[in-house]
């Protein structure tokens, strides 16, 4: 049963990365010659495109990122987190967070302006 799942994902990875440089080659040989001037690409061309704006971009469609917004769980536990919170845990929380950003530091004077 596991080795039928897992064929199946195999064949519909490879059938997605098919499709996806398919469209990549019919939209840039559509548009970017008329445009820009450049040549047409076959293919293996698309194909290679799409590999590389993954590795520069991230996961295709932007489905997968690592914020709240594609990570419900992580936000609700650390929202949980924080209504169980004192305000000096809050205070506590928030400090560690600045020095981590570096933003005590680039601003000596930030817990008197705080204060004011």
């Amino acid at each position: 049963m596991r080795k039928k799942h897992f064929l199946g994902k195999f064949i519909l990875v490879i059938v997605v990365i098919a499709a996806v440089s398919a469209v990549v080659m019919l939209l840039w040989n559509w548009i970017v010659p008329q445009v820009i001037g450049w040549n047409a690409i076959n293919y293996w061309q698309a194909l290679g495109l799409s590999v590389l704006c993954r590795i520069l971009f991230g996961k295709f469609g932007g489905f997968h990122r690592h914020n709240f917004h594609g990570n419900r769980a992580h936000y609700d536990r650390l929202h949980d987190k924080w209504e169980k919170m004192s305000p000096e845990q809050r205070e506590q929380f928030c400090k560690r967070g600045r020095r981590f950003f570096d933003f005590e530091k680039k601003d000596s004077n930030f817990e008197e302006k705080k204060q004011d």
